[in-house]
C-alpha cells in the first residue's frame, strides 16, 4: 500500500523555533533573517521523508480568525503572541517547501488540521497509508485502520505512535470519542472550555460509561451530586466544545495527488536556498548527484619537491583545540603545484621543515594562528605566513561562520566540502583514507590560494586592507605567542579551594534539607520547584509545563520569603564555580603547569576577543569567592603586572560625538561621573551624594548600549517617569550625545552598516526592518557597534605597540592575557619597573583622540592581589 504523509506545518515550525530560541539565542542569516525555527522545520521534514513515502503533503493555518472563532470567541484567546523572531520564519518554511518540491497547503478559513481531515479522508478513499505528524493530541480522532498519528515529542526524534491499538490501550476510546474526550475536558492550549471541573480522568469514567457527550446529555439528570451538578451546569459549553475540537473532513480543497508526489529536490535549487539563508549546514546531507566535483589534480609526497612559487600552506589539525592536537599532513598548493605530505614523512623531511622555517617564503593561509602553534605544539616551525584568508574575510563579513567552507560558499567558490563531511562528528568522528584526507587539505589550500586576491581586492576596494594588514594579522601572532606562552597555575591552591568548597557544598546541602524538612536534588529544577512552591507553599512560583521556574532571577525576588532560598542560591553559586573553574580547571592545565587558552579573533561582530577552551576572559570577578579562584593564577618570571584602560568606552564616545562638556571633564582629568551628576542635578561637584553619583554612572555606561528608560528605572530604582526625566536631561548636558546617536541610526538604515574609527563595519540590515522589536534592537547594534569596536581596536593597537617595544628592548617579560580593556603580563623582577613605565605609555599614546586615554597600572604575586 503506497504512502500519503500529511505534516501540521504550524506545528512543527513553532515545535522547532521553541526548541532552539529558549535561551534567547536565535540563529540569524548574514542579512538578519532569524531562521532557527525553519532550519528545525526543515531537519525535522527531511528526517520525516526520509522513508521514500510515496506522497508527502503540508498543511499550515491560513491565518488567526477561522469558523471557529465564530461557534467560540474566546477560542485560542489566551495563546501568547507568535514571537516577533518567528513571524517571518513562516512564509521562509513554505519557501523551503517550494525549494524542496514538496507540495502545501492553506485554506482560507480554516486551519491545518482540517486540512489534514480533509486529506485523511481523501487518502483513505484511495487506498492509501495515510500518514500523520503533529504535536496536536486532537488528530487522534482521525486514527483509522489505514491512519496513523505520529505525535512529536522531541522533534521528531522521538515519536508516540498512535493507532486504533494504541488509542484503545491509553485511553480506552475508539477514534471518534476522542472529540467527545476534548469537549468534556476542553484544551486549554486553545482554550476550549470543557464542563468546568471535568478533567482527564473524569472524562474517561464518562464516555466509558455513556460513550459520547449526546449519550451522556440523555442521562445527566441521573448523576447525583456535584458531578452531576457540574455536567447539567456545563452541557451547552461541552456541546459547543465538541464542535469547536472537531477536525473538518469536507473543506473545499483541490487534492492533485500527482502533485503531492514526492519525487525529490532538484540540487542547485535547495542548494540556493539554504545558501541564501546560510543554513550551510543543511548542505551536507544533500546528495550531490546534480553537482559533479571537479577532480583536484595532486600529488601525495613521501618527499617534498622544492615549492617554487609563494603557495598556501594549510595543516590538517585534527581537534579543534589544536594546543592538544595531533596534525595529519600538510598541504601545499599555488597555480603549478599541489602537493600532501603526511605528518610523519615532513618531520622527517628537512628541506621541507627548512621551507615552512624560512620567513623570507610567502605562505599564504587559513587561521594561520592554529596552523602556527598547532604545528610548534607538535615539533614543526612555521614562519613566513603573510596572507590569512579567515581574518581577511572576518573584516569584510564580521557574521561569517568559522569553517573554510563558509567563507568559500561567501565568496562562490566551490571545491571544499565540510569537516563533517569528511572526517564525521561526534562518536563517529575519524581519520580518512589517505586519499580523501590528502584531497580534502589541498582543496582547502587550493581555495585559499585562489580567494586570496579576491579578498584582498575587496579589502581595498572597501578602505578596510590597513585594519586587516596593520592590525589583525599582527594581533593573530601576538596572540599565538600569549597562548603558546600560557598562564601558570599553583594546582595546589586549585586542589585546597576545592576540597574547601565541597565541603561548604555539603554543608549547606544538609541545611537546605533540614530547614525544607525534605531531602531532594538541589539541582534538579523540578524538584526545587515542588519543594519551594507546593511543600512549602512560597508565593510567586511560575509554573511551566516542566515544572515551576526557578530560575535565578525568580529566587532573587522571593529571596526574603523564606531562609532556604538564599542558602540556594549560595549553593547554586558555590557548585557552578566548583564544577566550572575549580574542577574544570584542573584539567586545563599542561604538564607545563599552565593554561593554555585560545582567543578566538574572527568570533564577535565588534572586533571583540574571545577566550575558549577554557575561558579566561570570564573568571568570575562579582562574588568573594569568585575573586579567590584567581589566587590560582600566578607568575612564572617573578610578577603579574595588569594594566586596564579606565573608562574608555565614554572617552571614544566623547570623541566620536564631540561632546563639548565630557571632553572638557575628561581634559581636566575629573571625576567623569560625579561631574555627570553635577551637570544633570544642577549642583556644584562637591555636592553630589553618592546616590545621584551612582545614578550618573548608570547612565553614563548604559547611554552607550542604547538604554531604555524602562531599563534604567529598574537598575537605579526609579519610577519610569523619573527614569525618563533623567534621560532627558542628560540629553540636555550633553546634546552632542543625543545627536550623534540619532545621526548614526540614520546612516545605518542608508547605508546598512556602521563603523569604527579605524573603519571596522558591521552590517546590521534589520536596522529597517518591519518588526519593531527587531528594529530597536538593530538600532542599539549600531548605537553601540561603533563605539565598543572602537575600544576592541585600541585595545589591538595598544597590544601591537606594546609587544613592538618589548621586542626592541630585548626585555624576556611576555604578555599572557588579554581580559576586555586589561591586558596581563609576567614579568621578570628586574624588568618590573621598565615594563610598568613602557606598558603604561604605549597604551595611552597608541592612538590620538580629543581626550586623553588613561590606564591604571598594579602588579602583584597572583592575579586575585592585582586590584
Amino acid at each position: 500500500m503506497e504512502e500519503l504523509i500529511l505534516i501540521d506545518g504550524n506545528s512543527l515550525l513553532f515545535k522547532a523555533f521553541y526548541a532552539t530560541s529558549y535561551t534567547g539565542n536565535y540563529m540569524v542569516n548574514r542579512n538578519g533573517i532569524p531562521t532557527n525555527g525553519v532550519y528545525g522545520f526543515a531537519r525535522m521534514v527531511e528526517k520525516i521523508i526520509s522513508t521514500n513515502p510515496k506522497y508527502v503533503i503540508v498543511a499550515f493555518d491560513y491565518g488567526k480568525k477561522t469558523f471557529r472563532n465564530e461557534l467560540l470567541d474566546t477560542y485560542k484567546a489566551t495563546r501568547k503572541e507568535t514571537p516577533q523572531e518567528l513571524v517571518p520564519q513562516f512564509a521562509l518554511a513554505r519557501e523551503y517547501l517550494t525549494a524542496h518540491n514538496i507540495t502545501w497547503y492553506e485554506v482560507e478559513g480554516y486551519e491545518g488540521d482540517d486540512i489534514i481531515g480533509t486529506l485523511v479522508d481523501f487518502g483513505e478513499k484511495n487506498n492509501l497509508k495515510v500518514s500523520v505528524y503533529t504535536g496536536d493530541k486532537d488528530a487522534n480522532q482521525l486514527i483509522s485502520p489505514q491512519t496513523t498519528i505520529y505525535r512529536t515529542v522531541k522533534g521528531v526524534t522521538e515519536l508516540d505512535i498512535y493507532n486504533e491499538q494504541t488509542l484503545l490501550e491509553k485511553y480506552g476510546l475508539k477514534p471518534d470519542q476522542f472529540r467527545d474526550f476534548l469537549g468534556l475536558m476542553g484544551d486549554s492550549s486553545d482554550n476550549i472550555p470543557g464542563i468546568k471541573g471535568v478533567g482527564e480522568k473524569t472524562a474517561l469514567k464518562l464516555l466509558h460509561q455513556y460513550g459520547t457527550i449526546e449519550g451522556l446529555q440523555e442521562h445527566q439528570d441521573e448523576i447525583k451530586g456535584k458531578m452531576g451538578e457540574k455536567i447539567r451546569a456545563g452541557m451547552e459549553d461541552a456541546l459547543m466544545s465538541k464542535k469547536v475540537a472537531t477536525i473538518l473532513r469536507d473543506i473545499p480543497i483541490d487534492v492533485d495527488l500527482e502533485k503531492a508526489t514526492y519525487q525529490g529536490y532538484d540540487y542547485e535549487t535547495l542548494k540556493s536556498f539554504y545558501e541564501k539563508y546560510d543554513m550551510n549546514s543543511l548542505i551536507k546531507s544533500m546528495t550531490t548527484e546534480a553537482a559533479p566535483k571537479k577532480e583536484l589534480k595532486l600529488e601525495k609526497v613521501d618527499h617534498m619537491p622544492e615549492i617554487t612559487k609563494d603557495s598556501a600552506v594549510y595543516p590538517s589539525i585534527y581537534d579543534t583545540n589544536y594546543h592538544r592536537s595531533i596534525i595529519l599532513g600538510y598541504g601545499i598548493y599555488n597555480d603549478e603545484q599541489a602537493y600532501f605530505i603526511s605528518y610523519e614523512n615532513a618531520l622527517k623531511d628537512e628541506s621541507f621543515l627548512a621551507y615552512l622555517k624560512d620567513e623570507n617564503k610567502k605562505k599564504y593561509g587559513y587561521d594561520i594562528k592554529s596552523a602556527v602553534i598547532g604545528s610548534r605544539w607538535n615539533g614543526i616551525e612555521i614562519n613566513g605566513y603573510t596572507f590569512d584568508l579567515s581574518l581577511a574575510s572576518y573584516v569584510l563579513e564580521p557574521a561569517i561562520k568559522e569553517e573554510l567552507k563558509y567563507v568559500c560558499t561567501h565568496f562562490d567558490y566551490e571545491g571544499v566540502q565540510y569537516d563533517e563531511e569528511v572526517f564525521g562528528k561526534g562518536a563517529k568522528k575519524h581519520i580518512p583514507e589517505d586519499d580523501i584526507l590528502a584531497s580534502h587539505i589541498v582543496s582547502k589550500a587550493k581555495a585559499i590560494y585562489e580567494l586570496k586576491d579576491v579578498v584582498t581586492k575587496e579589502l581595498k576596494d572597501k578602505n578596510q586592507y590597513e585594519l586587516y594588514e596593520n592590525i589583525e594579522l599582527p594581533v593573530t601572532r601576538i596572540l599565538g605567542e600569549m597562548e603558546f606562552a600560557g598562564t601558570e597555575i599553583d594546582l595546589d591552591v586549585l586542589k585546597e579551594m576545592d576540597t574547601a568548597f565541597d565541603e561548604t557544598i555539603e554543608k549547606l546541602a544538609n541545611d537546605i534539607y533540614r530547614i525544607s524538612g525534605t531531602t531532594f536534588n538541589i539541582s534538579s529544577p523540578k524538584q526545587l520547584g515542588q519543594v519551594l512552591f507546593e511543600d512549602l507553599g512560597l508565593k510567586g512560583g511560575k509554573k511551566t509545563k516542566t515544572g515551576y521556574s526557578t530560575s535565578q532571577d525568580v529566587l532573587e525576588k522571593i529571596i526574603d520569603a523564606h531562609p532556604v532560598v538564599p542558602l540556594v542560591l549560595e549553593y547554586r553559586m558555590l557548585t557552578k564555580l566548583s564544577s566550572t573553574y575549580l574542577k574544570g580547571l584542573q584539567e586545563q592545565v599542561f604538564p607545563d603547569h599552565k593554561i593554555h587558552t585560545i582567543y578566538k579573533q574572527t568570533l564577535t561582530h565588534t572586533g571583540r576577543l574571545s577566550s575558549v577552551d577554557p575561558n579566561l576572559q570570564n573568571i568570575p570577578v562579582r562574588s568573594e569567592e569568585g575573586k579567590l579562584i584567581r589566587k590560582a593564577f600566578v607568575s612564572h618570571n617573578g610578577y603579574l603586572v595588569s594594566f586596564d584602560y579606565s573608562q574608555i568606552e565614554l572617552r571614544i564616545l566623547a570623541h566620536m560625538a564631540h561632546v563639548t562638556n565630557l571632553i572638557d571633564a575628561f581634559n581636566q582629568g575629573k571625576d567623569i561621573h560625579r561631574h555627570t551628576a553635577a551637570l544633570v542635578f544642577g549642583v556644584k561637584d562637591e555636592e553630589v551624594t553618592p546616590q545621584m553619583r551612582s545614578q550618573a554612572k548608570a547612565v553614563n555606561f548604559g547611554i552607550i548600549y542604547g538604554m531604555s528608560e524602562f531599563r534604567l528605572s529598574k537598575d537605579i530604582g526609579m519610577s519610569i517617569s523619573e527614569a525618563r526625566d533623567f534621560i532627558n536631561k542628560y540629553f540636555e548636558t550633553y546634546p552632542e550625545v543625543k545627536t550623534y546617536m540619532d545621526e548614526v541610526v540614520e546612516t545605518c538604515k542608508k547605508q546598512g552598516y556602521v563603523s569604527t574609527l579605524l573603519n571596522r563595519k558591521r552590517y546590521i540590515p534589520t536596522i529597517n526592518d518591519k518588526n519593531f522589536m527587531v528594529r530597536q534592537q538593530a538600532q542599539r547594534y549600531a548605537m553601540n557597534t561603533p563605539i565598543q569596536g572602537t575600544g576592541a581596536d585600541i585595545l589591538k593597537l595598544a597590544m601591537i605597540e606594546v609587544d613592538k617595544a618589548l621586542k626592541e628592548k630585548n626585555l624576556k617579560s611576555q604578555m599572557i592575557l588579554q581580559v576586555h580593556d586589561e591586558l596581563i603580563f609576567d614579568v621578570f623582577e628586574d624588568e618590573l619597573e621598565e615594563v610598568m613605565s613602557l606598558v603604561k605609555e604605549k597604551m595611552e599614546n597608541c592612538i590620538k583622540m580629543d581626550v586623553p586615554l588613561i590606564v591604571e597600572g598594579n602588579y602583584a604575586k597572583n592575579w586575585c592581589e592585582l586590584k
